[in-house]
Parts: structure tokens; sequence; C-alpha cells
């Protein structure tokens, strides 16, 4: 539990350095500039209308998903509406699903192949060629982000929302060389991967010792 806190720590400090162009990545120099979403992104909502959810199907993701990073444990839909839900557009590996209604502005990079469809309580973004959906994905964790979400959303709005057009409002800091971009990207996302590792390991520890003690407890297995 300490190694964890204690990697969070180096990370946040990472994120401070390298998403505000504070600390340079060796070999980049260029600029950095302040981009709109809406410049960057083309932005969708998901459908409008309550889908008729079956036992089996096709994965169908909420915002509970991007929150709980939780994309196993989902409701389901038929392949037939699925298909007509994304006739116009879907979520492709590569895209940025962020959170819209009730829980604004958490954002998901999609790193896997996909075939799912998704509630108008999530935006997709579908980052045009020349940026990084990883580099935004990780910058959307950064204060400056959280505080231009909520400028831009609804204030009055119970639950919390942030409509399509605020979102493309919504501003980023990113450099203008997409290797550097990508380089930061990778750097942030090792660091999430070895966290994961470790709370994974925590996991396992803590399991295996709940069921020592169920063991050693209630006598069932006796010291020699």
């Amino acid at each position: 539990e300490q190694l964890i806190s204690k990697k969070r720590q180096i990370k946040q400090g990472a994120m401070q350095e390298l998403l505000t162009g504070k600390r340079r990545l060796p070999g980049f120099s260029g600029e950095w500039e302040t981009k709109r979403l809406g410049d960057i992104a083309e932005i969708r909502d998901g459908t409008h209308q309550t889908p008729k959810y079956v036992e089996n199907g096709i994965p169908f993701y909420s915002v509970e998903n991007v929150t709980n990073d939780d994309f196993t444990n989902t409701k389901f839909i038929s392949e037939a509406e699925h298909r007509f839900l994304t006739r116009f557009f879907k979520i492709e590996k590569g895209d940025i699903l962020m959170t819209r209604i009730g829980s604004i502005g958490d954002c998901k990079f999609i790193d896997w192949d996909v075939d799912a469809s998704f509630y108008v309580s999530l935006a997709l973004l579908k980052i045009r060629k020349g940026y990084s959906a990883e580099f935004i994905c990780h910058y959307s964790k950064t204060e400056a982000f959280k505080k231009d979400i909520e400028l831009h959303s609804l204030q009055s709005a119970i639950p919390k929302k942030i409509n399509l057009g605020p979102i493309s409002d919504v501003k980023i800091k990113i450099p203008d060389n997409s290797d550097e971009q990508e380089a930061i990207a990778a750097i942030l996302s090792d660091m999430d991967s070895e966290i994961t590792a470790l709370e994974e390991k925590l996991a396992k520890a803590r399991q295996l010792k709940q069921g020592m003690m169920q063991e050693l407890l209630t006598g069932r297995i006796r010291l020699l």
C-alpha cells in the first residue's frame, strides 16, 4: 500500500511537469499550443433512447463503465439494435469516451478492439490525425482540464451535465509535435501499468490472507 501510494505521488509529479511543458523530454523543443477539443476531435454523444436490454449480446457502455474503469460488467443489447445505433458512427480502437452526465470529464482511452454501443451520458471523441488520443486522455486528469470542464458545464443542472458544444470549447495545452505527445503519453501509461500491477498484487495478497484466516481461525488447519 505504501509503495502504491509512493508510485501515485511520483506519477502525479510527472503529470504536473510533463503535461504543462515545464519539463521537456530530450530532443524536443517546439512550441506548445492551446487548442479547443473541437479543433482536434470529432465529438458525438450516444443514443438518447434507452435501448431494450438483453441477457447476452453487444456491450452497452454508460457513465459507470468509465468511472469504474470496468468494461467487463456491462449491460447488453441485441446485435440488430447495435447495428442500428452504429450505422453512422461507432466506437473504435484509438477513440476516447468521456463522461458528460452525472460525472463530467472523466475519460477512457479505448486501447482494445471494441464492438459496443454507448448511452447519451457519454461523449465519443475521435481524435484527428496529428494528435495523440492517449496524450489527451492523460491531460484530462490535470487540474486545468477539470476546471475548464466545470466552467463549461451547465451550472444549474442536477445531476451535472456538459453539452457537446461546450465540450468542443474546452481547451487543452498540447505540444505541436505529435512525437512529443506520444512520448509523454508512453511514459505516463507505463507508470499506470506499474501501479495497476501493484494493485493486482495487493488484491491477490489480501485474498490469500482472507483464505488463511478462514482456515487458521476456525481450526480447519492446525499448525505443527
